[in-house]
């Protein structure tokens, strides 16, 4: 968000929906870096943890920015839930670190989705992982486009489970989603015939490669009101 102030303000916006709408589902995604750089203040970290995070529904960190939250190194799945417990811990009942490179023998060529939700009523709990390939490129708004969808699925699941599972299938949906359109963006991208450099930093990277690399949401829109999930789910 930038500063602190911004940060206020959602605080104050979110107060107020609650206070009218109990039930509202408010998800956080935490914006505070990626790859080991934070892209904003470092005040902002406490801010989000002590701030919003209490106030949401579900948070969608990826590896990084849960380990800021947390103060936790996540390697394994082990790690991974303890960064989990503790964003519990401060009262957060849904929990999903959206991408995570672990120690293992598949080395950083596969990446984990690790989810945990909490009935904050009695105590029960339910944490899983979903383990992908990753796609080499370079997307942007895959993390804004992941936090949509598992909204609008959570959303819609929630109600119909009267126990705990709603996350971890509104998350084998995401999923397939994303996967699916980041998939047709890596063919339209290859179609261009731009050549594709590894390893590039932000802001040095060719406008001719970046507008390849545009996420093909509108030609794949059938991925996201028809998903066929392609990774599932399994009990960690």
């Amino acid at each position: 968000m930038g500063n602190s102030d911004n940060v206020r303000a959602v605080e104050c916006i979110a107060q107020k929906l609650k206070h009218k709408l109990p039930q509202l589902t408010f998800v956080v995604d935490p914006v505070l870096g990626d790859d080991g750089a934070l892209y904003v203040p470092r005040e902002l970290i406490a801010l989000y943890r002590d701030v919003l995070c209490p106030l949401a529904t579900l948070v969608t960190p990826n590896q990084f920015e849960a380990e800021l939250l947390t103060n936790t190194k996540i390697t394994s799945l082990d790690t991974a839930k303890s960064a989990c417990d503790e964003l519990h811990r401060i009262g957060v009942p849904n929990v999903v670190i959206t991408s995570a490179v672990l120690d293992s023998a598949s080395g950083d060529h596969t990446l984990h989705l690790i989810g945990s939700e909490l009935c904050l009523e009695s105590g029960a709990k339910h944490q899983f992982a979903i383990a992908f390939p990753r796609l080499s490129g370079y997307y942007t708004g895959t993390g804004d486009l992941f936090a949509a969808l598992l909204l609008a699925h959570y959303a819609t699941l929630a109600p119909q489970f009267a126990a705990l599972g709603a996350l971890a299938r509104a998350c084998e949906l995401a999923t397939a989603t994303l996967a699916g359109i980041m998939q047709a963006t890596k063919l339209h991208q290859e179609s261009t015939l731009v050549n594709v450099a590894s390893n590039l930093p932000r802001g040095s990277r060719p406008n001719a490669m970046v507008r390849g690399f545009e996420l093909r949401i509108i030609p794949s829109r059938h991925l996201i009101s028809n998903p066929t999930p392609s990774f599932q789910s399994f009990s960690i």
